[in-house]
Formats: structure tokens, sequence, C-alpha cells
């Protein structure tokens, strides 16, 4: 208690200059001091230590290999990231070519598609024959550039492509695409027309 003013002290009335200088003086005190925050902290501590790598950096051999480490992994990084969405995309891809393709298979020619719906034919099932019939066509329009190679493409999306490259016979190509989907997604019976 000592160190309080007690009652029947005078008061203080110092000048501005004093005033000023007793402020400065309670305030230097520790109980009114910042303590700098855990994420200032740790910013501070990371820029530190990456101006550090590049301290002597125009002759320190140990800099450089820090500073190529760091850009090396920034940019395996990256690489990663960009593979990983291709991979997404391509298996996008896939799901949607499950989900209403033409093609079930990657690499079958047009002459191996003719050839399966010829013997589907000739064994009756028709079904079969139409489905491959289609895709012999589409895969002999890929063949020739007149398709772009599109895994997932719809059928009714070929003939369309198709009738802009051939418009005389759009009528028959949508009537194709009109029974390759109904042979493969609404269960119908193909018949012999």
């Amino acid at each position: 208690m000592a160190g309080l003013l007690s009652l029947d002290s005078p008061p203080l009335d110092p000048s501005s200059s004093e005033g000023r200088r007793l402020l400065a003086d309670e305030l230097a005190k520790s109980e009114y001091g910042t303590e700098e925050s855990l994420l200032r902290r740790a910013v501070r501590a990371f820029v530190e230590w990456f101006t550090g790598l590049f301290d002597g950096a125009a002759g320190d051999t140990m800099s450089r290999w820090w500073v190529l480490a760091v850009l090396g992994g920034v940019l395996l990084v990256l690489c990663l990231a960009v593979w990983s969405a291709f991979r997404l995309q391509s298996g996008r891809r896939a799901r949607q070519a499950a989900q209403g393709a033409v093609f079930d298979e990657v690499g079958v020619s047009a002459a191996e598609y003719r050839r399966r719906a010829q013997a589907a034919r000739a064994r009756g099932d028709l079904g079969a024959a139409v489905l491959d019939a289609y895709r012999a066509m589409a895969a002999g329009a890929v063949d020739r550039f007149i398709l772009e190679d599109l895994p997932g493409a719809t059928a009714r999306e070929i003939a369309q492509t198709l009738s802009r490259a051939f418009p005389a016979e759009a009528e028959h190509l949508g009537r194709a695409a009109a029974a390759f989907d109904a042979v493969r997604y609404g269960g119908l019976a193909a018949s012999a027309e």
C-alpha cells in the first residue's frame, strides 16, 4: 500500500510534458504489454523462415537447394491437383457413358461391328443386330472423321451430327437412333424392318 497515494497527499497537477512522461512510464509497465497472438507469431516465424531461405542465395549453395526444394514441392502439388482433376473428369465420362452411350467397348472397329450385326441377324437376334449395325455406322463415321470420337455420345447426338453431314439422310438417321434407343433402353424387340 505504500505505493498508493494517500488521501491526505496533494492532488497531482503535472505540466503537459511531465504528464506525457508519467503516462509513458505507466504504459511501459509489463501489465499493459500486448502479447502477440499465436497466429501472428506463426505467420512471423514462417515469413522469417521463408526469407531466410533466400539469405545468401547468391553464393550459398544450401539456400539454393532449399529454394529448389520448396518450388519443386509446390510444382508437385500442382501436378497432383491437375492429375486428380483429369481422373475425376474421366470417371465422370465413364459414368455418363454407362448412362446412354452408344459404344459399350473401346477400340472395336466398324468392320467388327458390321460382322457382329450380320452374325446376330443370322442367328435371329434382331435386337443385337440393330445395336451393332448402329454402332458400325457410328464407328465408320468416326473412322472417316465425320464424327468426333466421343465415347459418351448418345444415339440421338450421333444422328444429329451425322444429319448435318448428310442432310438427305436426316430422317433415316433419326429413325435409326430411335430404334437403337427403343431396343437398348426401351426393352422393345426389333423387327426385320
